[in-house]
């Protein structure tokens, strides 16, 4: 484990650079099969494009693991150590960065009928400022290398949601505050603006950091509010988010094995994808290696030495 003063930036992966006149946000894949190509001229919208995936895992190892790590958090706690606890939103989170690294082609997003591969790995999630039916919610937005741990995505995303509980640097909440205070015909006037500059792909730095859905993934933890099943939702036609994942609360289920009946720990995954980004024996793939990670979560604590590129 490192402290907080430590360089997380050192002996980096490889990363593509992104080239002149490029999207701000991705550049288009060269190689695409024709009739991969063809598809975003038979499914013209995000909404209408999606596959909706609901898989049921054990994460019994991920318990232990997390559990383990808390009490070594807490017995060699001192004053440069100051991060909060190993969470479940928190292992999620660094799960679907590792899941979108080794496998690219999950961050890719349609745009004016082309297939993009995103610059970087971008995750979307609902931070509840208050635990109450009055609570604010806000949508933050985390830029993650590739290659991360979940320490480096701990100290991220810990900054982050303190931030945003504390009304600092809440900037979705506080535009779209002072938007709702204009009359409907600016709002949405100011929509179309934030639109076409996604269609031209050109965005001001600071649009992107206030429009939660130009992100590789929005993710929800509804357990964390004690909801035990996960809902399915549909993508937005508006912005290039091309997966949703969410996560219902972890439970105790029977299952009959060869050494008789047995209670695990599981919890349900809903996902919906963009099927436009890539088909579906890649996406099954992609299942087996998540199952891989959640029987071996400690190899979460290591970063990637190799990703790869999806040019």
């Amino acid at each position: 484990m490192y402290n907080d003063g430590e360089d997380l930036n050192t002996e980096r992966v490889y990363k593509r650079k992104r080239k002149r006149w490029e999207r701000f946000d991705g550049y288009k894949v060269k190689g695409i099969p024709s009739f991969q190509k063809l598809i975003p001229y038979l499914m013209r919208t995000r909404d209408a494009s999606t596959n909706y995936f609901e898989v049921t895992y054990d994460i019994g190892e991920v318990i232990k693991y997390l559990n383990e790590k808390n009490r070594n958090l807490e017995e060699n706690i001192d004053s440069n150590n100051l991060i909060n606890h190993y969470t479940y939103t928190l292992f999620f989170i660094t799960l679907i960065v590792r899941i979108l690294a080794l496998r690219p082609h999950l961050n890719r997003f349609v745009s004016r009928k082309n297939i993009y591969q995103r610059h970087n790995i971008e995750i979307a999630f609902v931070v509840k400022k208050e635990f109450s039916d009055e609570g604010e919610e806000s949508t933050a937005v985390e830029n993650f290398e590739r290659d991360s741990n979940i320490d480096d995505v701990r100290y991220k995303l810990h900054d982050s949601i303190k931030n945003v509980k504390k009304t600092i640097d809440d900037n979705t909440g506080d535009f779209v505050d002072t938007l709702m205070k204009f009359p409907n015909f600016i709002v949405r006037f100011v929509v179309w603006i934030f639109d076409a500059l996604i269609f031209i792909g050109y965005c001001p730095a600071i649009l992107r950091k206030i429009d939660s859905m130009q992100c590789s993934v929005m993710f929800s933890n509804v357990g964390s509010i004690g909801l035990k099943g996960a809902p399915h939702h549909h993508l937005y036609d508006r912005g290039t988010c091309s997966l949703l994942v969410s996560v219902g609360s972890i439970r105790k289920e029977k299952y009959l094995t060869d050494n008789g009946v047995e209670e695990k720990d599981v919890v349900d995954f809903k996902i919906s994808m963009d099927e436009r980004i890539a088909d579906g024996f890649y996406f099954v793939k992609t299942f087996d290696i998540l199952q891989k990670i959640l029987q071996n979560p400690q190899q979460l604590d290591n970063r990637l030495k190799e990703v790869p590129i999806d040019e």
